[in-house]
């Protein structure tokens, strides 16, 4: 049994679980309409529940509620659906702070503030399916708001990662950023250029996309060249390990020195290129 505490608005209700003393988020059409204050009604099972947390990466959850438009809530919760019907298991509590998220970057549109984010392509090439779903996004927000925010796709593309990944947001930006940052190392030190978006460099970024899921799941490396790059990779080696200790740092996972090996290899193959 639930009881009403706000409502938002015809498709958004703030309740009260009465049996496990915490708040929820009702999202669907009609599930607020004439509903009352302190009204009692039993779970509504057509429309999607949110159970929330007391504190989210934005904040508060009540001070969220109260400053965010409702509207914004039905556009996450529409992002979190499609989400869901692509990759099953989506930690539902980037609910608020996707929402507040895109309603701040109309705020920041209206301001003429830049929007654009310099890693945009390199997250499109690491988070390919999740970025899908956030284009799918960005068409929800211009049909509901009337916006069209094209850099905001990457954003939320972070938002979709970090609700399937189990990290924070701000933890799914650093990784792209590491990954570019060890890439202009190599071109300056070794006196090449990888480009964006070239074989060479899609192929960098998915052998590092695939070793953070394999670290992630603890899915054991078979290669074991460890002696060999060490001797005839030496610089690579190097690279590698570096690229390794900072993802490690902000995933708070070790990486092995057979991931670190088979990273040089593909380091030392761009360099011999």
């Amino acid at each position: 049994m639930y009881c009403v505490k706000k409502v938002l608005n015809n498709n958004a209700v703030l309740a009260v679980d009465l049996r496990r003393k915490e708040e929820v988020i009702f999202l669907g059409k009609g599930v607020g309409f004439n509903k009352k204050v302190n009204q009692p009604f039993e779970d509504p099972k057509s429309v999607k529940k949110y159970h929330l947390q007391k504190e989210t990466s934005k904040g508060p959850s009540d001070k969220l509620i109260s400053a965010v438009d409702p509207v914004y809530l039905e556009i996450a919760n529409d992002i979190i659906r499609l989400s869901e019907e692509k990759f099953k298991a989506v930690d539902t509590n980037i609910l608020l702070p996707l929402a507040d998220h895109i309603a701040f970057s109309i705020v920041r549109m209206n301001s003429r503030m830049d929007l654009s984010n310099p890693f945009s392509e390199d997250i499109r090439l690491l988070f390919e399916e999740e970025y899908a779903i956030a284009e799918k996004g960005r068409e929800i927000i211009r049909e509901r708001t009337g916006y069209s925010i094209p850099d905001e796709v990457s954003y939320i593309t972070l938002y979709i990662h970090s609700a399937l990944s189990d990290t924070q947001v701000s933890q799914s930006l650093k990784i792209p950023v590491i990954i570019r940052e060890s890439i202009e190392r190599i071109e300056k030190e070794c006196g090449v250029r990888i480009d964006m978006g070239s074989f060479a460099y899609n192929r960098l970024l998915y052998h590092i996309k695939c070793m953070m899921a394999r670290v992630h799941n603890n899915e054991k490396l078979n290669s074991d060249m460890i002696e060999f790059t060490k001797e005839k990779c030496a610089y690579a080696f190097e690279v590698a390990g570096e690229i390794c200790e900072k993802l490690s740092r902000e995933l708070g996972e070790p990486f092995t020195e057979k991931e670190v090996s088979y990273l040089a290899l593909h380091i030392e193959r761009i360099r011999s290129a």
